[in-house]
């Protein structure tokens, strides 16, 4: 299951963040918090920031082995140790 999490400041000089999960995560919810658990040693999630024009562009994707859990409250996200390749 692919998803999407985008993350919205009101910060005029911070840029908005989007993680796109790929397909090895499973979401389950407990309460108000969404937890997506890699499914696959090679569990990715690529993060990505929006330009003033509303383009796209990937920056960090981070790669987490199997049974990992990423823990989403609201916009805060909680990331366990993983392993970061930056783009730009």
């Amino acid at each position: 299951m692919a998803a999407r999490l985008e993350r919205n400041y009101t910060v005029h000089d911070m840029r908005d963040e989007i993680l796109y999960f790929d397909k090895y995560w499973r979401r389950s919810f407990s309460g108000s918090k969404a937890i997506y658990t890699a499914i696959s040693h090679h569990s990715v999630i690529t993060l990505t920031n929006t330009k003033p024009s509303g383009r796209t562009f990937p920056v960090v994707i981070q790669t987490y082995p199997k049974g990992s859990k990423v823990i989403v409250i609201g916009v805060a996200v909680h990331l366990p140790p993983h392993r970061t390749k930056r783009l730009v």
